[in-house]
């Protein structure tokens, strides 16, 4: 049974389209099923049952401004680490949708984050990940990212003028560039009879291997405690503690100015409201961790966080 799937963002047509793609489909088949799956603002995904096995469709509007501007890029490192086992089989992508084969299992949440022998299960995923030769393109510029979003969203209260300074005392551009999930929260990890699988490359990139263990402490508090797991088991215990602060807090600048920049475009969910409002509360206690010094206006705007003190 195909369930009322018409207030799609991307539009009945483009459904339709794109599950004629999907193998095994047909309307007329009584053994097809299709229903929505939650998550998603931009993107909208389905589960997709036919009588050739069982796929996820992913129907998108267009690639957000943290993208790249096409799907190219996520699609070669979503089909690398789908090789190495670490990601879905793609099974046809569009411009404007993927389909996938459906990986069984559960998605993480926010207690398995504060579980130190899953988070060192998660590491060595992410390990196996970043060991995967890094290819020319996907290369992710972060400061000069950091620089175009303050200049979209206004943004002249000093964030960005500590940027640079927490790339060089982070030890980014001394680190192999890797291929980078960048995006590891709990609903894009899903453990299941082949181990730990990751979904939903579209901040995929290539850039510091560091930035996958700052983005897991960035979006799960509850890891923070068990910093030094995930390092050991990422293949970078060599990386000390102002190292990963400075780390952590540029992934809380990027994802906060980024909050900002897709604000200017779109009206925010409430969720996002929350999300971006925590960001700018945490942006002065990460710079502190590990830029002691740092004095003065550094935050702006929607916020309404102004001091690093």
């Amino acid at each position: 049974m195909v369930e009322d799937l018409s207030d799609t963002p991307a539009g009945e047509l483009t459904l339709t389209e794109a599950l004629l793609h999907v193998p095994g489909f047909s309307l007329q088949h009584p053994a097809v099923q299709v229903s929505g799956l939650p998550g998603g603002s931009l993107n909208r995904s389905y589960s997709v049952s036919t009588p050739a096995g069982r796929f996820v469709l992913r129907l998108s509007r267009g690639p957000d401004a943290w993208l790249t501007t096409d799907r190219s890029v996520e699609l070669r490192l979503h089909a690398a680490a789908s090789e190495a086992g670490i990601a879905p089989r793609i099974v046809e992508s569009r411009d404007q949708w993927l389909i996938t084969e459906y990986v069984p299992g559960r998605l993480w949440t926010e207690p398995d984050f504060g579980a130190a022998a899953r988070l060192a299960s998660l590491a060595r995923t992410l390990a196996k990940l970043h060991r995967l030769p890094a290819p020319d393109y996907g290369r992710f510029d972060l400061l000069g990212t950091l620089s175009d979003y303050a200049e979209r969203v206004g943004e002249s209260g000093g964030l960005v003028d500590f940027a640079a300074a927490a790339w060089e005392s982070s030890g980014g551009a001394g680190r192999t560039p890797a291929i980078l999930h960048h995006d590891l929260h709990g609903s894009n990890i899903i453990e299941g009879p082949r181990g730990l699988v990751l979904v939903d490359w579209e901040c995929a990139a290539v850039s510091d291997p560091l930035l996958d263990v700052a983005c897991i402490l960035s979006y799960h508090e509850s890891a923070g405690p068990h910093a030094a797991v995930l390092l050991e088991h990422c293949g970078l215990p060599e990386v000390t503690p102002r190292q990963l602060a400075a780390c952590v807090w540029l992934f809380d600048l990027h994802t906060y100015l980024w909050y900002r920049e897709r604000q200017s475009r779109m009206a925010p969910t409430q969720t996002e409201r929350e999300a971006e409002k925590r960001l700018a509360a945490r942006l002065p206690r990460t710079l502190r961790e590990w830029h002691p010094g740092a004095y003065g206006k550094v935050l702006t705007g929607a916020s309404g966080v102004e001091s690093a003190n």
